[in-house]
């Protein structure tokens, strides 16, 4: 059974930026798999459509860029990386729905299977640039899955933005926590992060 970690932080602008850079590197969070990119996006993630049109501009499922959020459907096991407009022809091409998006067709993201059910799953995520900065927080409330390593860089770059903490719903001091992942780097927790009011 895996090991839930949560924690309340405060709200200095340090503490925010150190948190949700988290959701940059690879992490699980559960998913309907066979169900849409529009509906993991709003169902799963608490996204609302007008922020999709607006800001969520880029999106790979297993490296390959998705056009329409509404017919990609998300095999098992995706890997799912989520952006604003990246910089340069590179990022205007790999955008979705791009006026240049022909360019890339043979590497546009199709759907391989036609969907029988919608199961239950998991998929790896990854935020990058403003969407990382807008919404890292709101996943990492949601919760995430990630190495007790990663978790123990955060730890040790801001201890005290930890207001409170429990291992598997126990309260323990942030020095606690600390040591236990210290000693367990390679175990997967199950991590979620509050921000206190």
């Amino acid at each position: 059974m895996m090991t839930k970690v949560t924690l309340t932080i405060d709200k200095t602008d340090r503490a925010r930026a150190t948190w949700r850079y988290l959701t940059q590197s690879p992490s699980d969070i559960p998913a309907d798999i066979g169900d849409t990119m529009m509906n993991f996006l709003i169902q799963r993630l608490g996204f609302d459509e007008g922020y999709i049109d607006s800001h969520v501009k880029t999106i790979f499922i297993n490296g390959k860029p998705v056009d329409d959020v509404n017919t990609a459907t998300i095999p098992a096991h995706a890997r799912i990386a989520l952006g604003a407009v990246a910089p340069g022809v590179a990022g205007i091409t790999m955008c979705r729905n791009s006026p240049i998006s022909g360019m890339r067709r043979s590497i546009t993201y199709q759907n391989t299977e036609p969907v029988q059910n919608i199961t239950e799953g998991t998929v790896t995520l990854l935020l990058f640039n403003a969407i990382m900065e807008e919404k890292g927080l709101q996943i990492l409330e949601k919760g995430i899955t990630i190495s007790a390593e990663k978790l123990e860089n955060a730890i040790e770059e801001v201890p005290e933005s930890i207001t409170a903490a429990s291992l598997d719903d126990a309260s323990i001091s942030t020095a606690q926590l600390l040591e236990w992942v210290q000693k367990n780097p390679q175990l997967q927790v199950q991590l979620q992060v509050n921000s206190s009011s």
